[in-house]
């Protein structure tokens, strides 16, 4: 009597196939969209980065008790500080921190440029803090991401 005798068959489990299939997932999520030019991540974190300098500006105009300018350029953000309590220019820089993307097509447009930082916490539109202004910086790419600021309160967010 003849006993069949069944051998170890080539190829490749179902558990291998799938996790195959799902690394291959992964990949192309993570990938492609950089190898596609989506700024999306840049944005992002040029995003968060405006924010920061923001609250920076905010927080180091009331500890400081002196004027704290922010120039919000299209890829950058600067601080500068008022060189003492009574002047009403910014002229010293305030950190040696930079605030600023050099993603291609990402580009940040606020509405003043130029906001001043009170040492009361106000944002104004001028240096001498009479005129309390409320606005947005919107980060532009492949999508936009909004930041508002309200004058009277100092108050910086992002808007979901």
């Amino acid at each position: 009597m003849k006993v069949a005798t069944l051998g170890r068959a080539s190829g490749f489990t179902m558990v291998e196939l799938v996790m195959v299939m799902v690394l291959i997932g992964v990949i192309a999520a993570i990938g492609v969209p950089r190898m596609m030019g989506n700024n999306t991540m840049a944005a992002a974190a040029f995003g968060d980065q405006v924010v920061s300098a923001l609250r920076t500006a905010q927080k180091s105009a009331v500890a400081r008790r002196r004027l704290v300018c922010a120039s919000v350029g299209a890829s950058a953000v600067t601080l500068t500080m008022s060189p003492s309590s009574t002047r009403r220019n910014c002229t010293e820089p305030l950190n040696a921190e930079t605030y600023s993307t050099s993603a291609s097509g990402v580009t940040a447009a606020a509405s003043p440029s130029t906001l001043y930082f009170q040492p009361n916490g106000m944002i104004t539109s001028d240096a001498d803090g009479r005129t309390p202004v409320s606005g947005t910086v919107v980060i532009q790419s492949d999508t936009s991401r909004t930041i508002t600021f309200e004058g009277s309160t100092g108050h910086v967010q992002v808007v979901p």
